[in-house]
């Protein structure tokens, strides 16, 4: 069965490729576009959207001509149709071949692979090496196409995006961007729930939750809905929608018993910050035992089935927090390995008890953390693991170390930093909230 997934896997990436090759060759000798120079940084093309954003109406009238053409054949190729339709065998074979292209264009540029989990194009996805971040190419082909005119404007200014994402990690590594993830780190995004720390106002969101009129608490969303991003406007209008339907004159607590409604009223109200995401089980076997370690002044003797294990390619950063002693003490047993049913409290307004079993928030009290986190160096921390790897390159038995991976300690250092700015931050009547997000769909 594996081998013929294998095999399977191969003859789709070969159809991508050429799917890629076709689509590039057919706009070269039927519009006379070299897709090549379109998306180069330094290129005409990419230039003209700096004079686009600065001035819409002029640039517009002197956008280069591979932009005009570029857009003339693709939609052109729609033919008199008002929009594409997957049923016209040609629509879905220039869809097929634009998003081919895309995926092809980007991972060639930056490095990456095609996560390929169904026969679906629209399904597939592909994965950067070099930063965590996947797109899906065919699904971003389609947007484009059903957009119509001013589409390879869009199409660019992602390129771009794209392009600065991997610059600012290439910044961060010294001029040169270093393979961080492989195929396994993009599958376990869709299979291992993530975690996230926020600060919530919980004397702003309580108030407006158990003491406001419905009619208050919905202008307050309004207003304070303003502030967040476009992207967010169908939640805020169905949280409106929501809410409208309340008795205006009385609070929202109490009139009804809707969980999901109370957290998006608590993250549109009183979100004052929130960490990045990060998998569960990394949260739990990796930063907060690494928080309790600390920075060892010496290191211990390594038993054989460490050796075995380091043998058998293990992290070398999942072992040194593995054996290397805590400073600290942690809550074995407790939840997430560090707290104990006293440091957890309700961030539900309106109730007294927690259901972790359905997913429920967590207030975690930061007492126990906040001793550890201001003594937090991430630097001395990432300095002790070059001296663990050197320190196990050294010990009789263990053969000669490839290129060691530091993905995992410097992902685990990013979220203690961003753990410690968060407890370190709170403020008056502010909660340290735990919370599951689910794994992308």
């Amino acid at each position: 069965m594996a081998e013929g997934h294998r095999v399977r896997g191969e003859a789709t990436l070969g159809r991508i490729v050429a799917g890629a090759s076709s689509f590039a060759d057919k706009v070269r000798s039927q519009a006379g576009v070299d897709v090549r120079e379109l998306i180069d940084p330094d290129g005409e093309s990419v230039s003209s959207l700096v004079d686009v954003e600065s001035s819409a109406g002029a640039a517009a009238l002197a956008l280069p001509i591979d932009v005009i053409t570029f857009d003339s054949w693709v939609l052109g190729n729609i033919g008199d149709r008002d929009e594409l339709d997957f049923d016209v065998e040609t629509h879905k074979e220039l869809w097929f071949g634009f998003g081919c292209w895309i995926g092809e264009a980007l991972r060639m540029r930056h490095g990456g692979f095609w996560l390929l989990g169904s026969d679906d194009p629209a399904a597939w996805r592909l994965g950067f090496s070099k930063i965590l971040l996947e797109i899906a190419p065919h699904t971003f082909a389609e947007r484009l196409l059903r957009a119509g005119q001013g589409m390879t404007r869009r199409l660019l200014s992602e390129i771009e995006r794209i392009r600065g994402l991997h610059e600012e990690q290439a910044a961060q590594d010294g001029g040169k961007a270093k393979d961080r993830y492989a195929p396994q780190h993009y599958a376990r995004l869709h299979t291992v729930p993530l975690a996230q720390w926020m600060v919530l106002d919980m004397a702003k969101i309580g108030t407006a939750w158990t003491k406001k009129p419905a009619s208050e608490l919905r202008a307050l969303v309004a207003t304070e809905g303003k502030k967040l991003p476009p992207q967010n406007a169908p939640i805020l209008a169905k949280v409106d929608e929501t809410i409208a339907k309340l008795d205006d004159a009385k609070p929202a607590a109490g009139q009804l018993a809707d969980r999901g409604l109370y957290e998006a009223v608590a993250q549109i109200v009183g979100l004052r910050r929130a960490t990045a995401p990060v998998a569960v089980d990394v949260l739990e076997k990796f930063v907060l035992p690494a928080l309790h370690m600390g920075v060892p002044d010496k290191l211990p003797p390594l038993g054989e089935d460490d050796l075995e294990n380091i043998r058998k390619g293990s992290d070398l950063f999942a072992v040194m927090v593995d054996v290397v002693p805590f400073q600290h003490r942690a809550q074995e047993g407790g939840f997430l390995g560090a707290f104990t049913a006293e440091d957890m409290t309700t961030p539900y307004a309106d109730r007294g008890n927690l259901e972790l079993g359905k997913g429920d928030w967590v207030g975690i009290n930061p007492a126990r953390l906040r001793p550890m986190l201001e003594k937090l160096d991430a630097n001395k921390l990432m300095l002790a693991f070059e001296k663990f790897v050197d320190y196990v390159s050294k010990q009789p038995g263990v053969p000669r170390l490839p290129e060691v991976g530091r993905a995992l300690a410097e992902s685990t250092a990013r979220a203690l930093l961003d753990l410690r700015a968060a407890v370190l931050g709170l403020g008056e009547g502010h909660m340290l909230v735990f919370r599951l997000l689910p794994p992308p769909q």
